[in-house]
């Protein structure tokens, strides 16, 4: 009797043959893009500006160097269960931190028009709090269930832990999709404001076209969003690893990912977000007597 084939994951087990000389090319852009971002903030810096975004992003691609990193490792040793719990673990946890900076970028483009759902509460919390709370803490639930789906827990543990999933999943598509619920208020309610006021708030969240800045917050929505829509779809759907749809190859693995993920990266960094979505105001306005103890720091 031959043994049940094992279920399809997103990008199958990696191989030293494929998988090791791409996610080589990968880690390296990555550490690229990490440099930048560092670059950029301690320019900042240098200019008594702290945009935190970029340090968002510098974590963001360290995190994809482990993840890369630990694929490699598993390539070499592919039997090591260790190994692949956490490559998965970091492939579906790292792009969190930049829903997070997507997220800051399209609450500020909301408060040149609606500064009272930024600044008064309670629409502050909902719109700049609560979204992030609720995803920081189905973190732990993603990370548990993975971490259980390789452990082969019984039938009544894996049917919490796909209750846990979908919860979780349900909560990370409706934040990573939300800067197009925060364009589409930013644009049908009325401004609270006149003209004249509305390009005086412009003026203390970054500078460049409002146009530009939708369109930026837009290409990053759809892209990250269309990364997030294929894992959910192979992480609550389950196929033999001989019978799995196109969706779960590597190349399709590959380009959701690292090629989607370099490219909102890239972009970020090409149209200077720095100067597009900074608040000039004390939260990153460095004062004197820290200018130099922050400069030490980083």
């Amino acid at each position: 009797m031959s043994a049940a084939p094992r279920p399809a994951t997103l990008g199958g087990i990696p191989t030293t043959t494929v998988d090791v000389p791409i996610c080589a090319v990968f880690l390296a852009c990555y550490a690229a893009m990490a440099v930048t971002n560092m670059t950029i903030y301690r320019r900042n810096l240098a200019r008594k500006r702290r945009f935190r975004p970029s340090l968002f992003m510098f974590g963001f691609c360290m995190a994809r160097i482990v993840t890369w990193s630990v694929r490699i490792a598993w390539a070499v040793h592919p039997t090591n269960p260790n190994l692949a719990i956490v490559s998965n673990v970091f492939v579906a946890a790292g792009v969190i931190l930049m829903w997070i900076v997507n997220r800051i970028f399209a609450t500020r483009l909301l408060a040149e028009y609606h500064p009272r759902m930024y600044h008064e509460q309670p629409w502050s919390f909902f719109v700049t709090r609560l979204p992030y709370i609720l995803v920081l803490c189905c973190l732990p639930m993603l990370i548990t269930a993975i971490v259980q789906e390789f452990s082969n827990p019984g039938p009544r543990i894996l049917q919490i832990d796909g209750i846990i999933l979908k919860v979780a999943l349900a909560i990370f598509l409706a934040f990573a999709a939300s800067p197009f619920i925060v364009l589409f208020w930013t644009y049908v309610v009325p401004h609270e404001k006149s003209k004249d006021e509305v390009h005086a708030m412009q003026r203390r969240y970054g500078t460049g076209r409002t146009l530009t800045k939708v369109a930026v917050i837009s290409v990053a929505t759809a892209l990250l969003v269309s990364e997030l829509s294929i894992r959910v779809a192979t992480i609550l759907q389950q196929f033999p690893s001989t019978a799995a749809p196109w969706y779960y190859s590597k190349a399709t693995f590959y380009v959701i990912v690292p090629v989607f993920e370099l490219t909102v990266l890239v972009m970020f960094a090409a149209v200077r977000v720095d100067r597009l979505f900074y608040l000039y105001a004390k939260d990153e306005e460095i004062p004197e007597d820290e200018e130099a103890e922050e400069a030490e720091m980083v």
